[in-house]
């Protein structure tokens, strides 16, 4: 697998065989910017990313290696293939290596503390993105929360029904919750904060169908339901490919239609952008994959250079005059940064993320991208932006 960039300055591309894996890894370091220096050498950061099976994790990788080539940082990166014992085996190549410090989306939350225990022991920081590991090593988590996710979409819809389900003023109304299935992250996380908000209104009904992320269950869940009698006022689900499958049963149901029921979901990939624009789909809650990886870098950045004192304090709320992460260069035809939809961010502690976490370290929670018909099209949502081959 061959990262690919375009990026306004020469590049020097430099392909290293992982040989005990058979994977490619891919580093990069760029002539035009002055080279970022650490104990007599250009600084060098490694990415362990827990896949590339999609175009959100692509330009999260991608977004990765395009910022340090603009700051004059090599890099060099692995996917797992969503294998933990794979993803285990990458991270400790990439310390071997003699990075200067290793950024890493954890496969496994229990499982990827042993590269913790690695990298403490080789004296190699490690920051955190996307996903979480329990342990105390990491410098740093970057990334929005499940939880919140859910806390956010269900208080739209709360404001739905407030303003728009008779009678105007009450919070009222019957909710379809579709669910991952109970013990899921999305279920526990996703609906748990969905919970949190919904259940302090006497007046809601929600009627919770596990669907297991498929869109088939969800469309005929959702069709069931209303056969069964049951008026929706709005759909609550937990993933974007329910959401597909409750928006295709309300096409295929008598008498209603995706437009008279208000759809919340988290995910926003490029279907879900489309049946936003179109109007059936009325909000999606989704995260920033070109601000995790830059926002991580540069507090490694400024960690490797000033030490531990140059982290953000808990409780810190911080804004994108805080955070100047914006390179200002073009990468496939457009500035990644230049709208800083990642904030404002807050310094929070681990252990407030989830009950999995009993190890506390920082956590940077980033805002989210909340997508309506106000924003569907722009080309900076990761839905939209030009990565080839998805």
């Amino acid at each position: 697998m061959t990262a690919k960039r375009t990026i306004a300055v020469a590049a020097v591309v430099v392909t290293l065989l992982a040989l005990t894996l058979g994977l490619v890894v891919t580093s990069y370091a760029d002539s035009a910017p002055q080279p970022v220096m650490i104990n007599g050498h250009q600084m060098f950061l490694g990415l362990a990313a827990h896949a590339v099976r999609c175009s959100w994790e692509d330009l999260y990788v991608k977004a990765f290696n395009w910022y340090c080539a603009d700051n004059g940082i090599r890099s060099t990166w692995t996917e797992a293939g969503y294998d933990t014992a794979t993803q285990i085996t990458q991270a400790k190549r990439l310390i071997d290596m003699g990075v200067d410090g290793l950024i890493i989306s954890p496969w496994d939350v229990k499982a990827l503390a042993v590269v913790m225990d690695y990298a403490k022991a080789h004296n190699v920081p490690v920051i955190c993105t996307n996903t979480v590991v329990d342990s105390d090593y990491p410098l740093m988590f970057v990334g929005f929360g499940q939880k919140q996710a859910g806390e956010q979409l269900a208080q739209s819809i709360v404001d739905h029904l407030r303003n728009n389900v008779d009678p105007v003023g009450e919070v009222k109304g019957t909710i379809l919750e579709l669910s991952s299935g109970p013990g899921t992250s999305e279920d526990v996380m996703r609906g748990g904060g969905f919970h949190e908000i919904v259940d302090q209104y006497p007046g809601i009904k929600v009627i919770t169908q596990v669907a297991h992320s498929n869109r088939d269950e969800a469309k005929t869940a959702t069709m069931n339901v209303i056969r069964g009698g049951a008026k929706i006022d709005a759909v609550f689900a937990q993933n974007g490919s329910m959401a597909l499958g409750a928006n295709a049963g309300l096409k295929d149901a008598p008498g209603i239609t995706p437009k008279d029921v208000y759809i919340a979901t988290v995910d926003a990939f490029p279907e879900i952008c489309d049946e936003i624009g179109e109007g059936n789909i009325d909000i999606a809650v989704d995260q920033t994959p070109a601000f995790y990886n830059p926002i991580a870098v540069y507090y490694m950045v400024k960690y490797l250079q000033e030490g531990p004192s140059a982290l953000p304090d808990y409780g810190q709320k911080l804004t994108a005059e805080d955070l100047p992460i914006d390179t200002g260069i073009q990468h496939m035809g457009l500035d990644p940064w230049e709208t800083p939809m990642w904030a404002p961010g807050t310094i929070r502690h681990m252990t407030d993320f989830s009950s999995d976490i009993t190890h506390d370290y920082r956590w940077f929670q980033t805002n989210a991208v909340v997508v309506t018909k106000d924003n569907y099209d722009s080309p900076l949502l990761w839905g939209n932006f030009p990565l080839p081959g998805w």
